[in-house]
């Protein structure tokens, strides 16, 4: 398998987030600590979090709830473009800042940039935006393919149509059809392009939470690197990121040391020259301790990408695992509808209340109904709105005091 190492020169190396043994380092050469969170049900909507349910609705179910509720697929489209810009903004950027995070993670649909079989620039819009706004404030970006061509995983959040509760694993279509990836890679070679000379940008999170079918998982590293050979095709300066096998929990699939993940990737050495594993935990913290020992090995920074949704002492026993142990965090996520284990809580108000009722029962509703989301998508879910409820006992357990102690 070939794979494609980029020489960086000096003075790019100078400009941009790199990697130095087990740490990120900064454009100058000092160790960077990332505290992090998540821009979650930004750019791609999860049903627990819209509707305040566990239903496993896909942001393209609840998308054509919305064209059936608004009574068209263009006025779904707009309340959708109204959410992406008002959603995260520059008062946020500048809110997180604020509160010490100098990194936010991007999860986003790869159907933003691919559309009708061929390659778009739509998603462009909200990421400039964010970038202008990232740099202004000092925050760094990650931006994460978080649903993937056929499906990388069997959950609601890669926008699995046949994702539920039992999450059929056999749903996991990405490596069954060659051009899934070859898409996943086409598109990320896209985004290479257009920021390859920006520095606010400091990886590209290339798969989020893969999960391939029972027996298949050494295909993982492979297709990792097919994508990214298609970004180093056009960009040398940024890190490349990658999450292990099984939600991002199983770093071992991605050990070139191991022979089993020798013999089906063709890989016996670290595979790029600015490399970060990532892994993701929502469990008890004490099944974190130790997980560093892979990445130690492999002398490869790790971060941990995701963990929340659990009690906020366990919360904070990850991280102050990850300030000692790890290269940096991010807790999911700094802004939600209806749950309260976040920064910010959005409550639904009366028009909400009563789009949710609509699209519970498939019925559509009127043009004041729509007028009321387009103004609720322009203002309650913006940071500053007074109706945002703030939870400082989440914020205290992913604290981002200012040394990673």
């Amino acid at each position: 398998m070939a794979i494609i190492f980029g020489l960086l020169s000096t003075a790019a190396m100078a400009n941009f987030v790199d990697t130095k043994g087990t740490s990120i380092v900064d454009e100058h050469g000092q160790t960077l600590f990332l505290k992090g969170i998540n821009l979650g049900n930004w750019l791609l909507w999860e049903g627990y979090l819209m509707m305040g349910d566990y239903q496993y609705r896909t942001h393209t179910q609840l998308f054509n709830s919305l064209t059936t509720v608004f009574g068209s697929e263009a006025k779904a489209r707009e309340f959708e473009h109204q959410w992406r810009l008002h959603y995260v903004d520059d008062q946020a950027l500048k809110a997180l800042r604020q509160l010490g995070f100098n990194s936010v993670r991007v999860p986003f649909h790869y159907r933003l940039f691919w559309q009708d079989g061929q390659l778009t620039d739509r998603g462009f819009e909200y990421f400039d935006r964010l970038i202008q706004s990232a740099g202004k404030h000092g925050i760094y970006v990650l931006l994460d393919m978080h649903a993937a061509p056929g499906y990388q995983n069997p959950g609601a959040h890669a926008d699995n149509l046949q994702s539920n509760a039992s999450q059929p694993r056999d749903s996991v279509g990405f490596w069954d059809n060659s051009e899934n990836i070859e898409i996943a890679a086409k598109v990320w070679r896209h985004i290479a392009l257009r920021y390859k000379d920006e520095p606010v940008i400091w990886g590209y999170d290339l798969l989020n939470e893969p999960v391939p079918q029972h027996g298949r998982e050494l295909e993982l590293l492979s297709s990792l690197i097919t994508l990214r050979n298609a970004i180093r095709e056009v960009d040398t300066q940024h890190i490349i990121v990658a999450q292990g096998s099984w939600w991002g929990s199983d770093l071992t699939k991605l050990d070139w040391t191991d022979p089993k993940v020798q013999q089906a990737s063709g890989v016996t050495e670290q595979w790029d020259n600015k490399l970060v594993y990532q892994l993701h935990h929502y469990g008890p913290a004490a099944d974190t301790i130790g997980r560093e020992a892979i990445t130690n090995k492999l002398n490869v920074p790790l971060i941990i990408g995701e963990y929340g949704e659990s009690n906020n002492a366990n919360i904070a026993k990850i991280t102050a695992w990850a300030k000692q142990d790890l290269a940096g965090y991010f807790a999911w996520s700094f802004k939600k509808m209806s749950h309260d284990k976040t920064l910010w809580t959005i409550p639904p108000n009366s028009a909400y209340q009563q789009l949710k009722h609509h699209i519970n029962t498939a019925q559509p509703g009127s043009d004041d109904l729509y007028q009321a989301m387009l103004h609720f998508a322009q203002s309650n879910i913006k940071n500053g709105h007074p109706a945002l409820q703030w939870h400082g006992d989440f914020y205290q357990a992913i604290y981002p005091s200012l040394t990673a102690e």
